[in-house]
């Protein structure tokens, strides 16, 4: 059972016996669509290039505990939601206790949405496990804009932090909604040291041993939503993350920044 099953029966034990299903709001989406990216460690693009993805997420309240959506975010991922509690919550802004996945797993073999892929490229190497953060949020919103710090602690994989910052304009432009996001993240040297450090264990020709200090990105995105009906949204979306020297630094990188792009279509129940 992963930690965030955990979290969410804790939060939910923690609700009035007497609570209502009357106070449930739930959007439900089923989403199909394509990806391209070019990622920072470059044998990962067979993981999402020319592959169908489908994706089945959900936007739920239930008195303080939330789950939010990829969609919902406004980030450009390829099928990560986010759970949480708000510790305190008015109009304009919000404090809340949120669990999510930042960074995804690398390595020689991983299961993906279409199934198991062998990378040979990275033989030899450790399995750099997905991570699942614990921490704080505290979000604003005024008129088109909104903004958000996010400070975590990973209970799953490396054990280090991680600190955000994100800002998004949304612009209403006859009937598309266009966000534009930027967003920095400083992450302890730990967990830039698990994702790309190598060990003597995992080097070879080619693939020096690499120690990782504390790092810092950079992401710019822009991301369009339009109605297609009652039921069906068109999104578009595309992000470049740029990189500290920490991370590309290490010679399992074979590019200085990121490119994804996302094409999909989402039903609405």
């Amino acid at each position: 059972m992963r930690p965030w099953w955990c979290l969410f029966f804790l939060i939910l034990s923690s609700t009035r016996c007497d609570a209502s299903w009357d106070e449930l709001e739930f959007t439900g989406y089923l989403a199909v669509g394509t990806g391209f990216q070019r990622a920072l460690v470059g044998p990962l693009d067979r993981t999402v290039n020319d592959k169908l993805l489908l994706n089945l997420s959900a936007d739920l309240q239930y008195r303080n505990f939330f789950i939010e959506s990829d969609d919902r975010r406004n980030v450009l991922r390829y099928g990560s939601g986010l759970l949480g509690y708000h510790l305190q919550q008015q109009e304009d802004s919000a404090l809340s206790l949120i669990g999510t996945n930042y960074h995804d797993a690398i390595g020689p073999d991983l299961n993906t949405g279409t199934g198991r892929a062998h990378l040979p490229e990275l033989d030899g190497l450790q399995l750099r496990d997905s991570d699942f953060l614990l921490g704080l949020r505290y979000q604003r919103f005024w008129q088109q804009h909104y903004m958000a710090v996010e400070i975590g602690q990973d209970i799953e994989s490396h054990y280090s932090q991680q600190l955000r910052l994100l800002y998004s304009y949304r612009q209403p432009l006859r009937n598309w909604d266009l966000y534009y996001n930027v967003g920095v993240s400083f992450s302890a040297a730990r967990l830039v040291n698990y994702y790309y450090g190598v060990s003597a264990a995992e080097s070879q020709s080619g693939r020096p041993t690499y120690s990782a200090g504390a790092g810092q990105q950079l992401h710019l995105g822009v991301s369009a939503l339009y109605p297609l009906s009652t039921d069906w949204l068109l999104e578009l979306g595309l992000a470049v993350n740029g990189f500290s020297s920490a991370y590309t630094g290490s010679p399992l990188v074979t590019r200085n920044s990121e490119f994804r792009s996302l094409v999909k279509f989402r039903y609405v129940f």
